[in-house]
């Protein structure tokens, strides 16, 4: 087959839709088929020694927007291709993509990662008027919708637009290879101060609904004085999220190391579990895969995405949405329990192992796209 992934972020640029759109151009790549990566030129050098098979166009738009962009001449681009996967939201190029299959017939797979929320009454009145004019002709457009889990697309956004019998699982991955338990680097305990630290572990882009501030406030209360926050991502509130560490005191227990793409999972090792305490939007996080992979347990949202990852008490803990209070209980509950953590992490890199890895969803992947390509 002659595949086209269509995506707004790609490697290096940081971002979990990015990633999971690399594995799968890999997979196909690797099982033969034709693949290029349509993605946003965003200035940034190509991920250094990927592995070969797919090629990568980056579009250079006219009008950005946050991670989306306006890209028409992606509608010419993908002419000839048997199939399109479109990764979803793709603000500016999901449009052509839609377009593509009303005037020449061309079907798509759209994989539905997030629902997206503004930060502002303005832009959360314009992403309104976009879903109820684009977004709802988008889903309904697709051939077949890709669900992350059932779960999450049931309570999402795009819920009231899908034909339920178009809808097929379509999971996340994570590289059980590159992710995986092993020794901190001494260079980087070194560097960020960590000696005899325990580390609560945030990953991801700035954005507000990640829940950075929910974590700042409470590693503010813990009583544990040797727990330190080491946040590993950038972008969006980054300047605001230092100023507020700055006003509270906690210069010397928050730790901002900036975006990583290469050595993430040198930092993933630095970390005694993660903390994803997501207030809305999250729909199967990778970073939490990534986590656990690496042999921590994660401390997540009730949301249904993230929720759905984690076995309470086994390899993780789950806390209620937007609870300061329950959050800082189960940072020092963990922060306080070597043994529990290191059990719960055996678990976490045991189910990822066996559920997660890159080369079974592939071949889910690859099997949905030959059928969009059936006669």
């Amino acid at each position: 087959m002659k595949i086209a992934e269509v995506v707004a972020t790609f490697p290096p640029h940081h971002g979990g839709m990015g990633y999971v759109c690399f594995y799968n151009a890999m997979e196909l790549a690797r099982r033969g088929h034709d693949v290029t990566v349509f993605t946003l030129d965003r200035g940034q050098a190509p991920l250094g020694n990927a592995p070969g098979g797919f090629r990568v166009k980056r579009l250079r738009t006219p009008l950005s927007m946050g991670d989306g962009g306006i890209v028409p001449q992606l509608f010419t681009l993908t002419k000839g291709f048997d199939v399109v996967h479109l990764h979803y939201p793709f603000y500016g190029g999901a449009e052509y993509v839609y377009l593509a299959s009303l005037l020449r017939g061309q079907r798509y797979l759209l994989t539905y990662h997030m629902d997206v929320y503004g930060d502002t009454p303005l832009k959360n009145a314009i992403i309104r008027t976009y879903e109820a004019v684009f977004m709802k002709r988008i889903i309904r457009g697709a051939a077949l919708v890709g669900a992350l889990t059932p779960e999450h697309i049931k309570s999402s956004k795009a819920a009231r637009f899908i034909d339920w019998k178009r809808v097929v699982e379509m999971p996340n991955g994570v590289d059980t290879e590159r992710f995986s338990p092993g020794r901190r680097d001494a260079s980087l305990v070194k560097k960020y101060g960590l000696e005899e630290r325990t580390v609560a572990l945030f990953v991801g882009n700035l954005q507000p609904f990640k829940g950075l501030h929910l974590l700042m406030e409470a590693v503010s209360r813990t009583r544990k004085r040797d727990l330190v926050l080491l946040v590993v991502g950038g972008g969006y509130g980054e300047r605001e999220y230092r100023r507020r560490v700055r006003e509270m005191g906690l210069d010397d227990r928050v730790i901002f190391a900036g975006p990583k793409s290469r050595d993430l999972p040198e930092h993933y090792r630095l970390g005694d579990f993660l903390v994803l305490p997501s207030t809305h939007s999250e729909a199967f996080p990778l970073v939490v895969l990534e986590a656990m992979a690496s042999g921590i347990p994660a401390i997540v949202s009730s949301l249904p995405g993230p929720s759905g990852l984690v076995r309470e008490g086994k390899d993780g803990l789950v806390v209620r949405v937007g609870d300061v209070e329950d959050l800082r209980e189960k940072i020092e509950y963990l922060a306080g329990n070597t043994g529990i953590r290191s059990a719960m992490g055996r678990e976490a890199r045991k189910k990822v192992v066996e559920r997660y890895g890159w080369k079974s969803i592939g071949d889910r992947l690859e099997s949905t796209l030959m059928r969009l390509c059936a006669p």
